[in-house]
């Protein structure tokens, strides 16, 4: 690996994140198929795709495309023949056209675990799956606040999809422009305001810019004059989609973020109390205030604190995207949800991250969970002193409650009959 050292803390005690064994149930799959305990289809490369999707219940309609070259298989991607990725709340799944299966899985407390793992059509009968540190190069440094962690990136593709780094890369989240996202990604849909990066390719101008070559268009309802979509499980790369993921991911690094630190923080202090003579469990003024401010900062990112202003700059995009989503809703009794979309002047109506429902905040350590909690509830009656949840009206603020107190059985007492 050729991480800088000092982004190396989560292979120390008492993470060992490459030396510990994960819990998570892709590899339980993995072993079962190869038993004949489950059987995926084998028909094609597509038809086994679809089957191992439906095994992890990740939707089709959360298909995105993306043809830069910025995955270990750059060989096999090209605007021809882009990389489509599948995801759910515990998965990411990368499918490049006759190449190995790139997975994310969501260990809860590891957080994010790369996988490489071949299909029967490129790799023999047996399907085989390893942790794949080269991805660590990427996704364990300073792009991901020196945690594994996940990142979305815009880039100036040429016509192989190489990025034209001279002219500048861009990484994404829920603050970017719509002009500084998906160089490098098929989009379709539509936004109004200024033109997003995608659908594109450049060449290198003189200036070590980037020059438009071929533009395939802004409002795409389908994929059909940009490469051949009969290969791919659908012909659409949803900007919903897209931004949904890109939050997803945020949340997702948060939660890793803070979990992590916290069990290396308390681990440290434990071994400081014993020299200093300190009681167990007693934990210093000086972690506790760490854990604060990690959840602060987890805060901002579930607040969409900042977000940038859909405005004027709506988008539009699948239907079938948008109710699968929904599928998974959790929801008042006024049927009330956070994964409830907007898509005017925002991503969603209600600005608390749904991934608050997800199993990485379920395992979230019980010390970050008391501290965001505690964080939550002030910055929603108003009480912080930093204005965290102030962009947040005091309907909607409302609203976020009734969900929480009718969704969540692990708030604390002071959340279970109060009204902001």
């Amino acid at each position: 690996m050729h991480v800088c050292a000092d982004y190396l803390i989560y292979e120390e005690e008492p993470i060992n994140y490459s030396d510990t064994r994960p819990n998570d149930p892709v590899a339980k799959i993995v072993n079962e198929v190869n038993s004949g305990k489950v059987l995926l289809n084998t028909t094609d490369e597509k038809s086994f795709v679809l089957s191992f999707l439906d095994r992890l219940n990740i939707p089709v309609s959360s298909q995105v495309l993306v043809f830069s070259r910025t995955s270990f298989q750059n060989d096999r991607i090209r605007p021809q023949t882009p990389r489509a990725i599948y995801y759910s709340e515990n998965y990411y799944i990368g499918w490049v056209q006759g190449g190995d299966l790139e997975i994310i899985a969501i260990d809860p407390q590891l957080g994010p675990i790369f996988y490489r793992m071949n299909t029967p059509f490129t790799g023999g009968s047996e399907i085989k799956l390893k942790r794949d540190a080269q991805c660590m190069n990427c996704h364990g440094g300073s792009k991901t606040d020196g945690v594994p962690g996940m990142l979305v990136r815009s880039v100036y593709p040429n016509y192989f999809g190489q990025p034209i780094l001279s002219a500048g890369t861009h990484l994404t989240d829920h603050s970017s422009p719509l002009n500084e996202r998906w160089g490098g990604w098929f989009v379709t849909g539509e936004n109004a305001g200024k033109r997003h990066m995608g659908n594109a390719y450049f060449e290198e101008g003189k200036s070590r810019d980037a020059s438009l070559v071929k533009d395939f268009g802004v409002s795409l309802e389908n994929l059909e004059d940009a490469f051949d979509v009969s290969r791919y499980l659908t012909d659409k790369s949803d900007i919903v989609s897209l931004m949904v993921m890109e939050h997803q991911i945020m949340a997702h690094n948060a939660i890793t973020k803070a979990h992590l630190n916290t069990r290396r923080w308390l681990n440290l202090d434990a071994a400081m109390a014993k020299q200093v003579g300190r009681p167990e469990g007693k934990i210093s003024d000086a972690v506790l205030g760490y854990i604060d401010h990690s959840a602060k900062d987890m805060l901002k990112i579930f607040l969409f604190s900042n977000e940038i202003n859909l405005e004027a700059w709506g988008v539009e995009g699948s239907e079938e995207f948008q109710c699968d989503f929904a599928n998974y809703s959790r929801a008042d009794q006024s049927g009330d949800s956070l994964r409830d979309l907007q898509l005017l002047s925002r991503l969603f109506k209600n600005r608390l991250s749904y991934m608050i429902h997800s199993s990485s905040f379920e395992y979230l350590h019980p010390i970050m969970k008391k501290a965001f909690y505690r964080k939550l509830w002030d910055a929603l009656l108003g009480k912080d002193e930093d204005g965290i949840a102030s962009h947040i009206k005091d309907k909607e603020r409302a609203r976020i409650v009734s969900i929480l107190q009718a969704t969540k059985k692990d708030l604390p007492n002071y959340w279970k009959s109060s009204k902001p």
